[in-house]
């Protein structure tokens, strides 16, 4: 959903009615001329903390454990990429992707697990920045198809999404709901 406030353009995700994008004046870093630059490198082991920081400010979700796997995976993995933005000293994005196949009967290709940019660093091509890094790694592997699953409601990440020339693939998610016996 789309509507306009002091006229910009402000992005509203359904879930839990939380806006996402310019939503007010603490988070416009890019007025005003004021530009932060940003470093890509390999995350490590002593990054994990921060991400998982950022990673919950920005999904809402503290997801400690699938970070702590995903850091375990990696050091046996030959494709598993995790990348993170720094500026200011801090981690400011990060991007998660491997090469693999899955059981959906097709070829190895790029699957991008996560990727996050702290608000103050949005419109300044961090996100860009990342993805076409993670990009080139795939396309060193050997790969020319990137595919993710994403939220049919995050219309924010969607457009970044779709701003890379990614649409739908020839697969579709099927899930089922059922009770638990907890």
């Amino acid at each position: 959903m789309i509507w306009r406030e002091n006229g910009r353009n402000i992005m509203k995700a359904r879930k839990a009615n939380r806006i996402i994008g310019l939503s007010d004046d603490r988070v416009r870093p890019n007025e005003g001329g004021e530009r932060h630059d940003v470093t890509i490198a390999n995350a490590t082991p002593d990054d994990l903390a921060e991400i998982i920081d950022l990673d919950a400010r920005i999904t809402g979700f503290a997801r400690a454990d699938f970070w702590d796997e995903l850091f375990r995976r990696r050091d046996t993995s030959d494709t598993l990429c995790v990348l993170v933005a720094t500026g200011a000293g801090k981690i400011v994005g990060y991007a998660l992707g491997e090469v693999r196949s899955w059981p959906v009967r097709a070829p190895p290709c790029g699957w991008l697990y996560a990727i996050g940019v702290d608000e103050r660093y949005r419109l300044q091509k961090c996100g860009s920045t990342l993805m076409t890094e993670l990009i080139s790694r795939f396309k060193q592997s050997g790969v020319g198809v990137i595919r993710t699953v994403i939220n049919m409601d995050d219309h924010l990440l969607m457009s970044f999404l779709r701003s890379f020339g990614m649409a739908a693939g020839p697969f579709v998610e099927l899930e089922m709901n059922f009770p638990t016996n907890e």
